[in-house]
C-alpha cells in the first residue's frame, strides 16, 4: 500500500489540502508507523519530521495502553490542546493519519472529516 501511496503522492497531498480549506484546518499529515513522513498539507511551517516522529511515539504507546487495558482496536487518540485539536489515527497497520485543528473545531466534524480521509486513504 505505501508503494501506491507514494505514486499517487500528488492526488493525496491535494485531497489533505481541499479538506484543510474547505474546515479551517491547520493541517494534515500521513506517516508510516515508524515516524517518517510521506505526505502533508499544513497551513503554516511544521516541522513535518518532528510531529510525524512524535505521532508515532503516541500511537505506539496508545496500541501498546490499549493491548494492556485488554481493549480491542485503538480507532485514534485525540489531544485537546489550547490550541485546538490533534488526531492521530492508526491505519491498517500501517500509516498514521494526522489532523491538526484551531481551538474552534467540533469534535463532531473531526470526526467526520477523520473517517472520510481515512476511507480515502484505504481505498488507495
Amino acid at each position: 500500500m505505501t508503494a501506491r501511496i507514494l505514486q499517487k503522492q500528488a492526488e493525496v497531498r491535494e485531497k489533505f489540502k481541499s479538506v484543510v480549506r474547505e474546515n479551517n484546518l491547520d493541517g494534515i499529515f500521513l506517516s508510516d508507523m515508524e515516524g517518517l513522513p510521506i505526505v502533508s498539507y499544513f497551513n503554516e511551517e511544521v516541522d513535518e519530521d518532528t510531529v510525524a516522529a512524535s505521532s508515532a511515539a503516541i500511537v505506539s504507546a496508545g496500541l501498546i495502553t490499549t493491548s494492556d487495558a485488554k481493549k480491542r482496536n485503538m480507532n485514534q487518540i485525540i489531544i485537546d490542546t489550547d490550541d485546538g485539536y490533534m488526531v492521530f489515527i492508526p491505519i491498517k497497520d500501517e500509516f498514521i493519519l494526522g489532523i491538526i485543528t484551531p481551538p474552534d473545531t467540533k469534535l463532531g466534524i473531526l470526526r467526520l472529516i477523520a473517517e472520510d480521509l481515512e476511507a480515502f486513504i484505504e481505498r488507495l
